[in-house]
């Protein structure tokens, strides 16, 4: 249940990155130590069987989501803030001069 969380956390940076919107790094990075932690809880459990191919799913689950983190970490640092200004601007209007002014 852990990783499902921790993989849902994932997803909601990777579409917030893929929106243009900037995460900070401090969040990705705090991500990438909590899935860590969980993938060293998962090679302390001694398994044999079905729990065994499970624990390996887990396994490779968990450095899926390090590695799209890893991924995102960079180009993260690429998003270009977007500034908001409620300050609208002008622009002059076209001259009102007919067009058959021209051919004189």
């Amino acid at each position: 249940m852990e990783v499902d969380k921790l993989a849902d956390q994932v997803s909601a940076i990777e579409k917030a990155v893929s929106n243009g919107t900037k995460v900070p790094e401090v969040q990705i990075t705090t991500l990438i130590e909590m899935l860590m932690r969980q993938a060293i809880k998962l090679d302390s459990i001694s398994t044999e069987g079905d729990a065994s191919a499970q624990k390996n799913l887990q396994g490779k689950r968990v450095q899926k989501c390090v590695e799209t983190l890893d991924a995102l970490k960079l180009s993260n640092g690429k998003v270009k803030p977007v500034v908001v200004t409620t300050k609208w601007e002008t622009f002059d209007p076209p001259p009102t001069t007919a067009h058959w002014e021209f051919f004189d």
